[in-house]
């Protein structure tokens, strides 16, 4: 096996959390508000970290609330949703084959750490992760440093040794022009990006028991 060094996103890469959680909580808080969220809500804020996310919607919407206060909610409405996900197809055995083929791995998410672990630990998954990375900031995925930065800490200096594991086209583009493998998994919350992924990543998978391991 080439890549030694595995990078994962959660969200739609790992659990099946898009639809229900991140396309959800949003939905879920306008709705607390008494506020009706506009169709292209989703297509918005799917690009966005969460400190932009956060303002946008207090701004847009006209929230009664501070930034820390929206995250007191968010934070709230998320966990709620989380408990409802699983694993998607897959997984648990690439994990098992990466680890046991020595391996290093790391999670690399939008969402806050503290709720990452939560999730990975009831799934029983966490202790496959050396480190989580909160995605957001100047460590956004639209730009490379955070793909290289979770390289650096997995021991890793060669990208194209490195395997970046994504759903969303934005993140992947991001890890295909920095030189890293990329291998990219299905979701029903991209399904419009699928052409996309497929030019951009190594693999496109359905789920991940269509892993070609030849090629990695």
């Amino acid at each position: 096996m080439r890549c030694k060094q595995w990078i994962f996103d959660m969200d739609g890469t790992l659990t099946d959390s898009m639809t229900v959680v991140w396309r959800g909580a949003p939905l879920a808080l306008l709705q607390r508000y008494g506020r009706t969220p506009r169709a292209d809500l989703n297509d918005v804020l799917l690009t966005m970290g969460m400190a932009d996310g956060a303002r946008y919607l207090i701004r847009e919407y006209d929230l009664p609330l501070t930034e820390a206060e929206y995250y007191d909610v968010m934070r709230d409405v998320i966990a709620q949703l989380y408990e409802t996900v699983d694993l998607k197809p897959g997984v648990r055995t690439l994990l098992a084959k990466l680890q046991a083929e020595g391996a290093r791995l790391c999670l690399c998410s939008n969402t806050w750490s503290d709720q990452c672990r939560t999730v990975l630990t009831r799934l029983g998954i966490a202790d496959y992760f050396s480190f989580i990375v909160e995605a957001q900031g100047v460590l956004h995925k639209s730009r490379p440093e955070v793909f290289f930065e979770c390289m650096h800490r997995l021991g890793g200096a060669d990208p194209a040794a490195c395997a970046v594991c994504e759903d969303a086209i934005y993140a992947a583009s991001t890890a295909h022009k920095a030189g890293f493998t990329v291998l990219g998994v299905q979701d029903a919350a991209s399904a419009d990006d699928a052409p996309a992924m497929a030019q951009v990543c190594d693999q496109f998978l359905p789920d991940w028991t269509a892993l070609d391991w030849t090629t990695i």
